[in-house]
């Protein structure tokens, strides 16, 4: 037996974690909080490794005597049933990484002008008289470049849209392209579910979406600075969604790159400061911050999705132009005061949390890219970056006015004290 290839241990303020990433996510699968004698368990896992020698090396490494064997070996039956029941453990005896395939050497890329490469299967849109557009965007302070047929895009940028200045560099060039992809370069699927599939090879990321047949895939360069969908018409407005979230995806891995996060989360504009409430979906979190529009007058910037980063010191929140079906969009940016985490309740009331926890449940409502061990960890850091300068805690809340009084006296409270900014 040996630890499974979809988990990992990190550790959450001194606290170890153990915690899914890439099909360990996409599967569900729940991360669990180990002790010291549990990590060092798990780190002799990395390898293929029997019962009797995990005991063994168990009892030479905490100098365990004879006589207590047997109570050691309980102990060590039951963190590996522990580990077995969260799927944790591989038990096959395979030690070859079971996401690898083996595909065509040739893989799709961009060249020098940031078009993409590949053969003609595909009318080209132009040759029926429809122009490419550059049309650029700035979100979060990045700049984003479309090129492509103009009615292949969602009029949802439209808010975004800024004017080219040569003196700012494009972060990100996604071209639409209507050339039939080339098979991509030999890799391995780092996730797959019904809806996505990721892969990596050793230039780029390659995104597929069974539900969108009118995308028949992204590439993604690693540096984030191209990504290319290969696409065919027609250009329905059913097509048009589809690729506006297929490029989501692509910029949230530049965001991440650019130290920055995305929390799924209703946000709102509360003194002068930005106050994400995020939860599951149905946890109620669209509901309450309608609540504070309808009963403090307050405005709501994002009713699905907010950018989050550090400036100069200072944790913020930045507009996005994806927002769920709320049609809540803000393009500016905001001081971020805090979190409050949602869940459903009888009687509304806040519980504070510890470090470790609170910055675990935001790590979990992020949607920022953790195909990888690597981008999970960038997560988790950029969380502990931003811990200590907000309120993190978790809202039990009913759908009554009387939750938006508990939120906001726990906000005041916050605020009175200082905490803010420190």
């Amino acid at each position: 037996m040996r630890r499974s290839n979809d988990f990992a241990l990190f550790t959450i303020s001194g606290v170890p974690y153990l915690l899914p990433f890439g099909q360990g996510i996409a599967d569900l699968r729940r991360g669990i909080q180990v002790n010291g004698t549990g990590a060092y368990l798990w780190e002799l896992l990395d390898r293929e490794r029997t019962e009797d020698e995990m005991l063994s090396l168990y009892a030479s490494h905490y100098e365990v005597p004879e006589s207590r064997l047997p109570e050691l070996k309980a102990d060590l039956q039951q963190f590996l049933s522990m580990l077995d029941a969260f799927g944790m453990l591989d038990r096959s005896g395979a030690h070859a990484d079971s996401h690898s395939i083996s595909v065509s050497d040739a893989a799709p890329a961009c060249d020098t002008s940031g078009a993409p490469a590949g053969d003609h299967r595909f009318l080209s849109q132009n040759q029926n008289g429809t122009d490419t557009v550059h049309r650029y965007l700035s979100v979060g302070g990045l700049t984003l470049l479309l090129r492509g047929p103009e009615n292949a895009f969602s009029r949802e940028f439209d808010a975004f849209k800024i004017f080219p200045d040569p003196a700012v560099p494009v972060d990100q060039t996604v071209t639409v392209s209507l050339q039939a992809p080339t098979e991509y370069a030999a890799g391995r699927v780092l996730l797959k579910n019904p809806e996505l599939t990721v892969m990596e090879n050793s230039t780029q990321y390659v995104f597929r979406f069974p539900n969108a047949p009118g995308i028949r895939q992204v590439c993604l360069t690693k540096d984030g600075a191209k990504a290319c969908h290969y696409c065919c018409p027609p250009f329905t407005e059913s097509f048009r969604q589809d690729l506006f979230h297929a490029i989501r995806l692509s910029f949230l891995y530049l965001a991440q790159l650019h130290g920055m996060i995305v929390l799924h989360s209703a946000s709102l504009l509360y003194r002068d400061r930005a106050w994400l409430f995020s939860g599951h979906s149905g946890a109620g979190k669209s509901t309450h911050t309608n609540l504070w529009k309808e009963h403090c007058h307050v405005p709501l910037i994002n009713g699905d999705l907010n950018l989050l980063s550090m400036e100069n010191g200072r944790p913020m929140v930045h507009g996005l132009p994806w927002c769920g079906t709320s049609g809540i969009v803000d393009t500016h940016s905001y001081p971020l005061g805090g979190i409050l985490l949602i869940k459903k309740a009888t009687h509304d009331h806040i519980v504070s949390l510890d470090d470790s926890h609170a910055q675990l449940f935001v790590s979990q409502r992020l949607i920022s890219p953790a195909w990888t061990e690597k981008l999970l960890q960038k997560n988790l850091h950029l969380v502990e970056a931003l811990a200590p300068h907000i309120l993190i805690c978790r809202l039990y809340c009913t759908k009554t006015p009387k939750a938006v009084e508990a939120a906001k006296q726990a906000i005041d409270a916050y605020l009175a004290d200082g905490q803010a900014g420190h």
